[in-house]
């Protein structure tokens, strides 16, 4: 049987019958008794105590403990977090290698987490991240904040599904380089990340001679993902949102869904059509401006057939937070 320097000491122990008198008051007697057995591997192991507890404290002079408090605004500045729009927040830690690893959910906004001195690390916060209506990644130790990506899922028929009310933020820590410092406190402040839009179409029965009123319409042209660095990708989503017929008007109203925002050079397309024909596709507002997906914004299209030409406003305003909207998932 193999002897180390620890576990001879303690079958010496054992063999003496001193374990059931390892007590408090008999521990000078104790040792006394195994300082005069003589024997060599408990000194080494005497000697080996004073090393064994320096590298534990060096360990712990090494790490930096850190209080987090994660709270949400609106593009006001007004804090949302009790607002009930946040219903989960995740926490992913990066280095400078990458992916490193999820934090444990603490209180609904307050986190503790250690990490080491020696390096510098990125903290991504995510709010309402939920997998039944988002792909999320898998992510694995090294993952870069450029590869590791929030996707939409697809519907039966092909076309994106709406997201969820996410909201996000990135902190950059530079960890402590003296060893006093042994905790600190942080604070992230996270922004709604996703844009909002509605479409209502007015008139086109009318326009187009259209007595089923089988109208839809198609929206394009925003992201069909986000890296953790919050940037939208190039590649371009497709949303088919339910029309609801206004009454008896001649009106169809798709009430504001949620996309990803487009990136910075692109714009947003609404193709219109009735049954599987594509009558119109919207570009522009009767200004010029290109359609528009801006995050943490809603923008409202309402194109209009009413006159002898075609009007197209676009209207880009603050999410109102709990103004009890109807949006669709």
């Amino acid at each position: 049987m193999y002897l180390s320097v620890f576990t001879y000491p303690l079958i010496r122990v054992k063999r003496l019958g001193l374990f059931h008198s390892l007590q408090p008051y008999t521990m000078r007697s104790t040792f006394r008794h195994l300082f005069r057995s003589s024997s060599p591997a408990f000194f080494m192991l005497l000697c080996t105590l004073p090393a064994l507890w320096g590298c534990s404290h060096d360990k712990d002079e090494d790490v930096v403990e850190y209080s987090l408090n994660v709270s949400a605004v609106d593009p006001q500045g007004n804090d949302v977090t009790a607002s009930g729009v946040i219903s989960t927040i995740d926490l992913f830690l990066f280095d400078e290698n990458g992916f490193v690893r999820v934090l444990p959910r603490g209180s609904s906004t307050g986190f503790l987490f250690n990490v080491s001195k020696s390096s510098k690390y990125t903290l991504v916060a995510w709010a309402n991240l939920k997998g039944d209506s988002l792909k999320l990644p898998q992510l694995i130790v090294g993952t870069s904040l450029e590869s590791a990506r929030i996707d939409l899922l697809q519907s039966s028929s092909g076309h994106d599904i709406p997201v969820t009310d996410l909201f996000y933020s990135r902190l950059d820590i530079l960890s402590a380089s003296t060893k006093s410092v042994k905790s600190n406190t942080l604070r992230l402040v996270m922004e709604r990340i996703v844009a909002g839009i509605s479409v209502d179409v007015i008139h086109a029965a009318k326009h187009f001679g259209i007595t089923d009123g089988n109208l839809r319409v198609v929206v394009r042209g925003t992201s069909r993902s986000l890296n953790f660095l919050g940037e939208p990708s190039a590649d371009e989503a497709s949303f088919t949102p339910t029309m609801n017929r206004v009454g008896d008007e001649d009106e169809w109203f798709a009430p504001l869904f949620r996309v990803f925002p487009a990136g910075a050079d692109k714009q947003v397309y609404i193709d219109l059509y009735h049954g599987d024909t594509l009558l119109l596709t919207v570009t522009r507002d009767d200004e010029g401006n290109p359609l528009r997906a801006v995050s943490g914004k809603e923008t409202h299209i309402t194109v209009d057939f009413g006159d002898a030409w075609l009007h197209v406003s676009m209207s880009i305003v603050p999410w109102y937070t709990g103004s009890g909207q109807d949006v669709d998932l």
